[in-house]
């Protein structure tokens, strides 16, 4: 009987964690992080401001939420046969997943991430860099050193690009096919760095 009250108070927190986390990123979207209040977000999602500070410790917690969330998704890649995709397919089909994993959101809440005081990018050690790195330096790559020395770097790169790819197409207000043009990016960068 209390692990059935238990199971129910933890859903009913799993409940408001998301609806203050849903209320956050629409307001993040409309208004920008900065101009958006935790007042407004409380309102929003009808919870009190103590209930917000029960499940984040502000605004920023609340992006780095979004960020741990795309970090998980990445694993998925653990399990590809890279002998068998091939490891160009493979990178090709990664940057292609995080690309459309930013699209999830709303153009305006990308704009919001996509700023030089987002420091989440830049992070150590984030999983979403470490898988692409750990499958790629178990590969016999060779590269052309004049563009990368090794598979970290080469990871550096991709995401350096697809970053920027990304920040264009903010600041052009999604007017281009973001998959594609990113695609064709990852292309060109291979075609330097992957020698034959």
């Amino acid at each position: 009987m209390e692990e059935e009250k238990m199971t129910k108070r933890q859903m009913k927190a799993l409940e408001t964690r998301e609806k203050i986390y849903d209320s956050a990123i629409a307001k993040f979207s409309e208004k920008g992080l900065e101009r958006t209040s935790i007042q407004e977000i409380c309102k929003d999602a009808k919870v009190s401001i103590g209930s917000f500070y029960n499940h984040f410790d502000s605004k920023e917690d609340i992006i780095y939420e979004i960020f741990k969330k795309a970090d998980m998704n990445f694993e998925q890649f653990r399990d590809v046969d890279v002998e068998k995709k091939g490891i160009r397919n493979l990178i090709l089909d990664y940057m292609d997943y995080y690309v459309s994993f930013v699209q999830t959101n709303d153009i305006r809440f990308t704009k919001v991430l996509y700023n030089t005081g987002n420091h989440y990018f830049v992070q150590e050690k984030r999983p979403m860099q470490e898988v692409l790195k750990s499958i790629l330096r178990e590969q016999n790559l060779k590269l052309n050193g004049y563009y990368v020395e090794d598979a970290d770097m080469l990871v550096d790169r991709l995401f350096m690009v697809s970053r920027g790819v990304i920040f264009h197409w903010c600041l052009k207000d999604g007017v281009f096919d973001l998959n594609e043009m990113n695609r064709k990016q990852m292309e060109m960068l291979l075609e330097a760095v992957l020698e034959k």
